[in-house]
């Protein structure tokens, strides 16, 4: 069994959060699948491997209509 520690005494992103469990290796189609269970109009989750800088991860948007 693995065990993924959170050390979060400054807070936490929900899109990095997100975003760090994909590149871990969580299921992208299961969390859409999740996420289309809602039912909620108006908005587009995308992720996708990014650089900034020499760092690498998974990037994780949600665009809401109207507000981009």
């Amino acid at each position: 069994m693995s065990v993924l520690y959170l050390d979060c005494c400054s807070g936490i992103s929900g899109d990095m959060t997100v975003g760090a469990l994909l590149d871990l290796g969580a299921d992208a189609e299961a969390l859409a699948a999740g996420l289309a269970s809602l039912d909620l109009p108006g908005w587009k989750a995308r992720h996708a491997r990014a650089m900034k800088g020499v760092l690498a991860g998974t990037r994780f948007e949600v665009e809401v209509e109207g507000t981009g």
